[in-house]
């Protein structure tokens, strides 16, 4: 027993003198003792660094940069600018109306009235239209004739003529005043019309006959058209327009 330990010391010797020639001592324990050579050899548990793991580098600002396309849920790649809305074309405005003013005129079957006296009356129709500049409160239609003498010199009142309304609501003819005389009548003396709208249309009905006792002959029928509520003074804005028709009486 003796020699054997003997032995090993020995061999232990011989092994450090040979680890202190060749300039390798053994590692140091973590307590700062000698530690035992291991057979096992030592593996690292630090993965060698890679092109992989290496960071990238910092792309310079002359680099252009690539936008990366989105994907949505489905997988496929969508646009990353909001998706452009339907251009709704808008109206273009409304041009402003040409200004118009009212019109009117008379009309009769065969353009005349020609009667007979004792006779029938003969239709006429006065028509107006209004325009687009100013509406009116009461507008009134006015008739005048020049005097016509009979073969005696005489006349006989309103030249023996009677001019009759036809009523839209009733039907009913009522007479009207006719004016005889060979100046002008002044025009606030015309009786009271009736309302007219802005760009309002309307037709009225008259009639005339020629009776019994009158002169023969032929005269013009003047119509006038008339703004009843105008000023007194304010001829021209009173007078709207004005019309003819020719009227003759045989016996």
């Amino acid at each position: 027993m003796g020699r054997r330990r003997t032995a090993h010391r020995a061999a232990a010797a011989v092994v450090v003198a040979a680890a202190l020639l060749s300039g390798c001592g053994p590692e140091s324990s973590p307590a700062g003792g000698a530690g035992e050579v291991s057979d096992v050899p030592s593996v690292s548990t630090t993965p060698p660094l890679t092109a992989a793991a290496t960071p990238s580098a910092t792309p310079s600002p002359s680099a252009p940069v690539s936008a990366t396309p989105q994907t949505g849920p489905s997988g496929y790649e969508g646009s990353a600018a909001p998706s452009a809305r339907p251009v709704t074309p808008t109206a273009k405005p409304k041009a402003p109306s040409r200004p118009t003013k009212l019109t009117m005129f008379a009309s009769a079957p065969g353009g005349r009235l020609d009667l007979a006296r004792g006779g029938p009356a003969k239709e006429f129709t006065v028509s107006v239209h209004n325009g687009n500049t100013r509406a009116y409160a009461e507008v009134a239609v006015a008739f005048q004739m020049e005097i016509m003498e009979s073969a005696n010199g005489r006349s006989s009142a309103q030249n023996g003529f009677v001019v009759e309304r036809r009523d839209p609501a009733t039907g009913r003819w009522t007479n009207v005043e006719l004016r005889v005389a060979n100046d002008v009548q002044p025009l606030w003396l015309t009786a009271t019309g009736s309302p007219l709208a802005l760009e309002a249309s309307r037709v009225e009905r008259y009639r005339i006959r020629a009776v019994p006792t009158g002169p023969a002959g032929s005269m013009p029928l003047l119509i006038k058209l008339v703004d009843a509520a105008a000023p007194d003074d304010a001829w021209e804005a009173a007078f709207l327009g004005n019309a003819s028709l020719m009227v003759s009486a045989k016996s």
